[in-house]
C-alpha cells in the first residue's frame, strides 16, 4: 500500500515550459482521504515551490534546495547550511569555467551578481525570490548550496567533468538540469530528506512512490520501491529506477498516480 508520494518538479511534474500539471491539485484531497502524504522534492528554492502550491501548502511538504531545507505548512522541519569557506571554495571553482554563472541559494532567497540572471529567475517562469548583489562572497547567511548555470552551450556534463576533481569529502556536486549543477553538503540530498520523513512518519520504502528525471533524484529512488524515472530522463537515470513514467510534457506523474491509486 502506498502511503507516501514524492515528486521532483522540473522535468517531472512541470512540463518543458515550467508549467505545473494542475490536475495534481485535484488529487491532493483524494490522496489525503486515503491517508497518503504528498511531498514535493526539488533543487529549487522554497519561495518558488511555495508559489506553485500557493493554494495547497497545508496539503503538502516541501523538500527544497536538494534536501537542505524542509518545510511543512510554513514550519521549518530541517535546515543544513554551508559555511562561508565552503561557499567561497565553489565560487572560486566556478570562476575557472567559461560562460558559467554562479548562484547562491539560501532558505528564502537566491543571490546573483548578474542582472540578466536576476531578471530571468525572478520572472514568471521561475518565480524565485532573488537579490542582486555586487559580490557573492559577501553573502554568508543561511546558504544551502552554490549552483551554476552553463550558458555557452556545452552543458552540465561538461561542467561536471571540469570540476569533478574539486569535489571534497564534505561537499558534493550533482547535475540538476541540462545546463545546471548544484553543490551541497555530503549526506544532504533529496534522498536523505526523504529518509528522514519516512522515519518521522513511520513509512517504509515499500510504501513510497517517487518520481524524478535527473541525477539529483537518484538518491530518492534508492529509498522507494515504487521508483519512477520519467520517459524524458537520460538512459542512465532510467536504469536507477524500477519503473518508467510517461513524459513530463504528457502528464506522466499524474497519469501514473491515477493509475496506481485508481483515482
Amino acid at each position: 500500500m502506498i502511503k507516501l508520494i514524492v515528486s521532483d518538479m522540473d522535468g517531472t511534474l512541470l512540463n518543458d515550459h515550467k508549467q505545473i500539471d494542475t490536475r495534481i491539485y485535484d488529487l491532493l484531497p483524494k490522496m489525503q482521504e486515503q491517508g497518503i502524504r504528498f511531498v514535493v522534492a526539488s533543487g529549487r528554492q522554497y519561495p518558488s515551490l511555495q508559489h506553485d502550491f500557493a493554494e495547497h501548502l497545508k496539503d503538502i511538504v516541501i523538500i527544497a534546495e536538494n534536501g537542505a531545507f524542509v518545510v511543512e505548512d510554513g514550519k521549518e522541519l530541517y535546515f543544513q547550511g554551508m559555511t562561508q569557506q565552503q561557499t567561497a571554495y565553489w565560487l572560486d571553482a566556478i570562476d575557472t569555467l567559461p560562460d558559467t554563472v554562479p548562484l547562491l541559494c539560501a532558505k528564502y532567497c537566491g543571490y546573483t551578481d548578474q542582472k540578466e540572471m536576476y531578471d530571468f529567475l525572478s520572472g514568471p517562469k521561475f518565480h524565485y525570490d532573488m537579490t542582486l548583489v555586487e559580490d557573492l562572497r559577501h553573502v554568508t547567511k543561511d546558504i544551502t548550496k552554490v549552483s551554476m548555470v552553463e550558458l555557452g552551450g556545452k552543458g552540465a556534463r561538461y561542467c561536471y567533468d571540469q570540476l569533478s576533481h574539486k569535489i571534497t569529502k564534505d561537499m558534493t556536486l550533482v547535475i540538476s538540469g541540462e545546463n545546471c549543477l548544484d553543490t551541497g553538503l555530503t549526506g544532504v540530498t533529496k534522498g536523505s530528506a526523504l529518509q528522514a520523513l519516512q522515519a518521522m512518519w513511520d513509512i517504509s520504502p515499500k510504501e513510497t512512490l517517487v518520481f524524478g528525471d535527473q541525477y539529483n533524484d537518484v538518491e530518492m529512488f534508492h529509498h522507494a520501491y515504487y521508483s519512477y524515472a520519467m520517459e524524458n530522463a537520460a538512459p542512465d537515470i532510467k536504469q536507477q529506477a524500477r519503473f518508467i513514467a510517461g513524459s513530463n510534457n504528457a502528464g506522466g506523474v499524474v497519469n501514473a498516480i491515477q493509475s496506481l491509486l485508481n483515482l
